[in-house]
């Protein structure tokens, strides 16, 4: 949440809302954050190889199947996704 606090408001962006959603289908769970347009699109890049980065690895390295993911739609919202196995 510290993450989601610092890029969703200034200096880094300007979202007014933060959706956040856990959701469990049988045994994968999926987390996902969105912010309301927080940046521009067209001129966001994510950074590859960054402290957020490095530790959205960690996480999904050490979950059972996990995966991540970060997007930026068109309108400008952010999403970063996680999902994972739960263990038998």
């Amino acid at each position: 949440m510290n993450n989601v606090i610092q890029h969703a408001q200034p200096p880094h962006g300007t979202a007014t809302q933060v959706f956040v959603s856990l959701e469990q289908k049988g045994i994968r769970c999926t987390l996902v954050i969105v912010n309301d347009r927080a940046i521009l699109a067209s001129t966001y890049r994510p950074q590859k190889g960054g402290y957020g980065t490095k530790i959205m690895d960690t996480i999904a390295n050490e979950l059972l199947d996990g995966v991540w993911e970060i997007s930026v739609l068109p309108n400008g919202e952010v999403r970063v996704t996680l999902s994972w196995h739960l263990p038998n």
